[in-house]
């Protein structure tokens, strides 16, 4: 690639060439203000997807999932103090704008039948000091939707249920976290004896939220200082700190003030943007410097103090040298992010597009900043050249390069045994997501999430819907009893805590007008019979039918309460209905599960398919590139060897070790692959460069590693860390994402360092 005549025009012009992006800085920076953060699983779930559209449908008939649950642990949950307090909570709750609707023991509806009449009534009356324990507790167990939902069986914990408005996205998201957060305040001064647990999607978002915006303030400052001690350590001075810093600091405030002013908020996947930014764009402004130092103490000629005019040559002549494979890294690397942006899952498609972004910006500003800057500040002083690789540095780079030629057969067959061991690992990788194990072990939610397993019933919702063709209902008694098989099938599922459904209605209203006798608990065969309890329920203005019955009589709603909440466990129980539901229900009458958790797990199913695309594109893509900016096909070749065997090792380890491949973990070959070539490209660049000269393969080989090899360990290393920062997520799969993308750029190193020489001396 020729180097565009525009650059030394713009080199003689370095103040309008920092001062053009200011006022857009400025406007972009203005809008960071605004950066918000949404960790719902709403992000992770394909976006126009029949099954999103048919969830879509079902809120629309009956109601969102979007439900908090509040377990009170307690030494007696129908005492008249107890009641009395969960009755004030009710009311307190109740008023707090955007909660829809609080059900407790205290509110609930009871159907009563008496010799003359049945009547809905409140389970629990006005006067407390009038209740008969013994009579209320009886009614407790007489009725499948009080058990397990609003008390536990053996009285020690009383739950309420919150059902919040949707507050959609935008900048709804805030008002759906402040609901949350007025509810954590009500109950927070109820001052109840012991602890009292929150759980629920909303729950865990507002604690994913609370965990990404810690992370945020944790990863940025903490990357910023890694890259900032190898800058020193790598030049020794306050340019080759503060460029490199000012270049991929102008990327990311560019990069997030697009997304923030796009609406966008930042996600579970784009939380790693600032640190990934920053890493990568040192990365491109290591190697400028690097180059930067060589060409100007080549110049001077072994003078300690080059003149102005000289500087300036030696900022032209790095500009020439380095701005052909800096910008074959970035494009490489855009080509593995932006093969994510075609994800229809959004939190994977925002890292895709804004990742791509951000390199563009880190490659522009590298080659317009970094020398425009150069050309500003006065010349370094070159007693001792910062950046200049020690003697000891390249006679150790020297000393590899001939272990690399001499000990070049057993290089390659430690990379086929090692590629032959991470084959054999991809058979064992599994396909699952835990939206619950985005929390560590020890996170309120998890506890939460298992004592309400225990205690009452699990936080993880599922919606059952059996659904009649027309002109036939699901009032239809043959529709009823194959629901009821569906329902109890449903119920000896492992995992599934509770399941309740317009069944169970029927049966306790058919009970009430048989004077409560308890033989009566059952389906009427009579459809007269059904159609008046039906029309009975329908009546009540409390709404006794409406979370269970359509208005049409076309849907009928099952409700379960689980504690599932991997993938591969919601994939069995779906079978399971899918199956049972062929088994029993009438032909023509068909069965669907829909819930948040439901379409995470259908994206989860996805995940190994979209993987093998976007990886194979992103393969296709950087090759691609590679072979026609260096017009070579073998060296395009050569190119994806240690570039595409420590993705190969990656997949590998995740076989072995027994990681899942996941929604944020499926991400990281793509982003890798691109990265990874960025060492590979310098390399072959001055590979290149070097053959020019006449010499032979092996001083080629000795002459590239020994002037690059400094630089790219710098680069390396700086990407290492910069991924390694992400261990101290909070979020489980975000730390397993910084370790696995570290491991890539550690293995990439080490390929680019001991294989790529060997390779290019045996061509």
């Amino acid at each position: 690639m020729r180097m565009p005549s525009l650059w030394p025009w713009l080199l003689r012009r370095p103040r309008w060439v920092l001062t053009a992006s200011l006022p857009l800085t400025g406007f972009l920076a203005w809008h960071l203000r605004n950066l918000d953060f949404d960790s719902s699983p709403s992000t992770l779930i394909l976006s126009g997807s029949p099954e999103i559209e048919y969830y879509e449908r079902m809120t629309r008939v009956f109601g969102s999932d979007r439900v908090l649950l509040i377990g009170i642990r307690v030494m007696d949950a129908l005492s008249p103090e107890t009641l009395q307090k969960t009755r004030n909570l009710t009311y307190e709750l109740e008023r707090i704008p955007g909660v829809t609707r609080v059900l407790s023991l205290t509110n609930v509806a009871d159907v009563r039948g008496g010799e003359d009449e049945v009547s809905i009534a409140p389970l629990v009356p006005e006067d407390l000091g009038a209740i008969d324990k013994e009579a209320l507790r009886a009614r407790l167990q007489a009725n499948p939707l009080y058990e397990k939902n609003l008390v536990s069986r053996d009285l020690r914990m009383a739950s309420l249920i919150v059902f919040l408005e949707d507050p959609g996205q935008g900048a709804a998201l805030a008002r759906g976290r402040e609901i949350t957060r007025s509810v954590r305040a009500v109950v927070g001064r109820a001052h109840w004896d012991s602890p009292v647990i929150l759980g629920g999607i909303p729950e865990m978002e507002l604690e994913g939220t609370e965990n990404m915006i810690r992370d945020f303030r944790v990863f940025t400052p903490v990357t910023l200082v890694l890259i900032a001690a190898i800058l020193i350590a790598s030049f020794r001075s306050l340019r080759g700190l503060l460029l490199p810093l000012s270049v991929s600091g102008l990327a990311l405030a560019w990069t997030l003030g697009v997304l923030v002013w796009s609406g966008r908020p930042l996600k579970v996947t784009t939380l790693v943007l600032p640190s990934l930014l920053v890493s990568n764009g040192c990365s491109y402004a290591i190697h400028f410097l690097a180059q930067y130092y060589r060409s100007l103490a080549s110049a001077c000629g072994g003078g300690l103090a080059p003149d102005r005019k000289t500087h300036q040559a030696a900022v032209l002549e790095t500009l020439k040298l380095t701005h052909t494979a800096i910008f074959i890294s970035a494009i490489t690397t855009m080509a593995g992010f932006g093969s994510l942006a075609f994800n229809r899952i959004p939190a994977i498609s925002d890292l895709g597009l804004f990742a791509a972004m951000g390199v563009f910006l880190s490659y522009v500003f590298c080659i317009t900043v970094s020398p425009a800057a150069l050309s500003l500040l006065p010349p370094p002083k070159l007693h001792n050249p910062a950046g200049n690789q020690s003697d000891r540095l390249k006679h150790f780079l020297e000393r590899l390069a001939e272990f690399d030629i001499r000990r070049r057969r057993w290089i390659h067959f430690i990379a086929l045994a090692a590629s032959a061991w991470a084959v054999w690992g991809i058979f064992r990788i599994e396909v699952h997501t835990n939206y619950l194990g985005y929390f560590h072990k020890s996170a309120p939610v998890v506890r939460a999430a298992q004592e309400f397993h225990e205690q009452l019933a699990g936080i993880s919702p599922l919606s059952i819907i059996i659904e009649t063709p027309r002109p036939q209902h699901v009032t239809d008694p043959g529709v009823l009893r194959a629901a009821d098989r569906l329902q109890l099938k449903l119920a000896s599922t492992p995992g599934v805590d509770l399941a309740v459904s317009f069944v169970d209605i029927l049966k306790v209203l058919n009970r009430a007008f048989h004077s409560e006798d308890p033989r009566h608990f059952t389906l009427p065969t009579d459809p007269e019979a059904i159609q008046e309890l039906t029309e009975f329920a329908e009546s009540d203005p409390g709404g006794l039918s409406a979370d269970f019955l359509s208005e049409d009589r076309k849907l009928l709603r099952i409700f379960a309460r689980t504690n599932l909440f991997d993938s591969s466990e919601i994939r069995h129980l779906l079978d399971v209905i899918q199956e049972e539901g062929a088994r029993v229900l009438p032909p023509g009458t068909t069965v669907h599960a829909t819930g948040t958790l439901a379409l995470m797990n259908e994206t989860s199913d996805r995940v190994a398919a979209g993987q093998v695309k976007s990886l194979a594109l992103s393969v296709l893509l950087i090759a691609l590139i590679v072979i026609l900016l260096f017009r070579s096909w073998k060296i395009g070749c050569l190119a994806m060897i240690p570039t595409g065997i420590p993705i190969l090792l990656f997949f590998g380890l995740m076989g072995w070790s027994g990681l899942s491949l996941n929604v944020n973990t499926s991400m990281i070959a793509n982003i890798a692959i691109g990265i990874a070539v960025d060492n590979c490209v310098h390399y072959l660049v001055h590979f290149r460069k070097n053959r020019g000269r006449g010499a032979s393969t092996s001083e080629i080989t000795q002459q590239s590693l020994a002037s690059v090899g400094g630089a790219m360990i710098s680069a390396a290393t700086a990407l290492a860390l910069g991924f390694l920062v992400f261990g101290l997520s909070r979020f489980e799969p975000v730390a397993q994402f910084g370790y696995l993308a570290a491991f890539i750029m550690a293995t990439n190193l080490a390929a680019d360092i001991f294989l790529l020489p060997s390779l290019m001396c045996s061509k």
